[in-house]
């Protein structure tokens, strides 16, 4: 009987993820989880230097409102918000539940172009889509007894980074402090990369320019000496299987992109 209402319960919060098709479990409450992380962000804010760079917050909001209205009936209820955090040298970005997306000055100085940095914001919103955190949770409350996990909590993952930011307290600002859990799986990750090639497709960007961005990337990591502890890569599948998935992936998305059917641009980052 009992494993009879347990899957009941679980197939009740059964949910389709956008683009892929696949299953997914949902057992969390979107507005509990929502208001969570509304509260990390704020929190997020308040600790890491806001960039003043104009430029910088221009591209970002420009990409950000085309891939939002990309999503929408993925996201209907999404309040998003996307905001530059001033970093040199911090090549990560972050999307939370609810639609609120960081973006470090770092990656945008590594990005050559619109489309690459696009690449990226596409992978964190297709986390957001595909409720990947509610899913994490959601398994996690599979392990406990029914009813034993009721909130969520500040530590959420927030997208597939692991943000790190200047500890609360330190006068010179030096000490580092993990604001999230670890991240998610690599069948997450994947997805993340599908999903997120398309909405970039269908925003109007080159989905060719994810993997110049990856190559980039992996000739960075190689020139540093390996894969940095808390770098947007250092959470995410290798390089090369990565590649090898998007390039399998790439005919669908250029089938979208050379439609057209959203206008393209290929601004150069300077």
């Amino acid at each position: 009987m009992f494993a009879v209402a347990l899957l009941l319960f679980i197939s009740a919060g059964c949910q389709e993820v956008p683009v892929t098709g696949r299953t997914a479990v949902n057992l969390v409450d979107d507005q509990d989880i929502t208001a969570k992380a509304l509260e990390e962000f704020e929190q997020i804010k308040r600790m890491q230097r806001l960039s003043r760079n104009p430029a910088q917050i221009r591209i970002v909001q420009q990409i950000g409102a085309r891939l939002s209205r990309t999503v929408f009936w993925d996201v209907p209820h999404a309040d998003w918000e996307f905001v530059v955090f001033e970093a040199p040298g911090v090549l990560n970005a972050f999307a939370m539940p609810g639609g609120k997306v960081g973006v470090f000055s770092g990656l945008i100085d590594f990005c050559e172009n619109e489309d690459q940095l696009a690449s990226v914001l596409a992978h964190e919103i297709a986390h957001v889509a595909a409720r990947h955190t509610h899913e994490k949770y959601s398994q996690g409350m599979l392990l406990k007894p029914l009813g034993a996990a009721t909130s969520i909590g500040i530590g959420m993952s927030t997208g597939s980074t692991g943000i790190y930011l200047p500890s609360v307290g330190s006068a010179a600002g030096s000490g580092v402090t993990s604001l999230t859990q670890s991240a998610f799986d690599r069948g997450k990750e994947i997805e993340a990369d599908h999903i997120g090639l398309i909405y970039m497709a269908k925003a109007g960007y080159d989905p060719r320019e994810s993997l110049r961005l990856l190559q980039r990337m992996e000739e960075h990591v190689a020139s540093q000496g390996g894969p940095s502890s808390n770098g947007w890569f250092a959470n995410h599948p290798d390089f090369p299987e990565r590649q090898i998935k998007i390039n399998e992936l790439m005919p669908e998305a250029m089938a979208i992109y050379e439609k057209g059917e959203t206008q393209r641009t290929h601004t150069v980052i300077e």
